[in-house]
């Protein structure tokens, strides 16, 4: 007799949940006679495939539509799909529930539910400044199971600007994500985000990551921060000597930008310049003569 209670608790349970869950979804708006749920399902390409949902000739067509704040809601749902407590919870039940029951209810699939959520988040991006009201659902999707939620959930917070401010310790916590990609665009949207006196020491500290792309950023940003990026001298001195060409030329360039109070820099681009580096010479030039503009003597030309 307990079996068959459980069994009836477990039924009461899944219509309790989905009675609930239909009642607090937000109305789908529609499209051209389509609900933005159809749309969302006609998005070619699975997440994190070479294509992906952005080449999609369905995207730009539900753009031209020129959704705004009325399909925020349904996006900030469909980000926690597969993940939300009473998801995990029916994932947990389903398969104990009597056979005419499993009939009748769709299977949990993770996989799909993933592809809707990072899906969710690819139109929130073009959306832009008005998907403002999915914050909150976009910080909490930086710690998605899947990384690909994660990468572009990232990447949409740094869409936001300064409006994404609050989102920063979220976004600070992501740089030491397994994924150089999450990695790469929590940074990037760490600079968007943030003022350059909170972003440059962060930025200095990722000039060090194993990954040669975080490191490419970094040295990028901070050569686009300018003079405000004074700070990091030590740091790109010390990335001139990195082997990856790009972080070696964004490095030597963020130093130019500095100027005369990158001087603690002049004996490691001279070194540089010493060494022959491909391609690297007209910057070093350049960066010397921003620094001190008689550190280009005939005798260190002739090095």
């Amino acid at each position: 007799m307990k079996r068959y209670g459980y069994i009836a608790t477990a039924i009461l349970f899944v219509a309790l949940g989905v009675g609930l869950f239909v009642r607090i979804l937000p109305e789908e708006p529609v499209y051209q006679g389509r609900p933005i749920s159809a749309w969302i399902d006609q998005l070619t390409g699975g997440v994190g495939s070479s294509a992906g949902a952005v080449s999609s000739h369905v995207l730009p067509k539900l753009l031209e539509q020129k959704p705004g704040e009325e399909i925020v809601p349904y996006l900030r749902v469909t980000l926690h799909r597969g993940t939300s407590l009473k998801d995990r919870a029916y994932a947990k039940i389903y398969y104990k529930l009597p056979a005419f029951l499993l009939k009748k209810l769709p299977p949990p699939n993770p996989a799909r539910d993933a592809e809707l959520r990072y899906r969710a988040g690819l139109i929130l991006y073009y959306v832009g400044p008005q998907g403002k009201k999915a914050l909150p659902d976009l910080v909490a999707a930086l710690k998605d199971p899947d990384p690909e939620v994660r990468r572009v959930s990232a990447t949409v917070l740094g869409s936001f600007g300064t409006d994404a401010a609050s989102a920063a310790p979220d976004l600070n916590a992501a740089l030491i994500d397994p994924s150089a990609d999450i990695r790469r665009a929590a940074l990037k949207a760490l600079a968007s985000v943030e003022s350059p006196a909170t972003t440059v020491p962060v930025c200095a500290h990722m000039l060090q990551d194993p990954d040669e792309g975080v490191r490419t950023d970094a040295a990028q940003i901070l050569r686009d921060v300018g003079p405000r990026a004074r700070t990091a001298v030590r740091e790109l001195s010390l990335a001139l000597g990195d082997q990856n060409d790009d972080v070696f030329r964004f490095a030597a360039m963020a130093l130019g930008r500095i100027g005369p109070e990158a001087k603690e820099a002049l004996p490691a681009l001279r070194q540089a310049l010493r060494e022959n580096r491909a391609y690297s010479e007209t910057t070093i030039r350049w960066a010397l003569r921003q620094i001190q503009p008689e550190s280009v003597t005939n005798g260190v030309a002739n090095r």
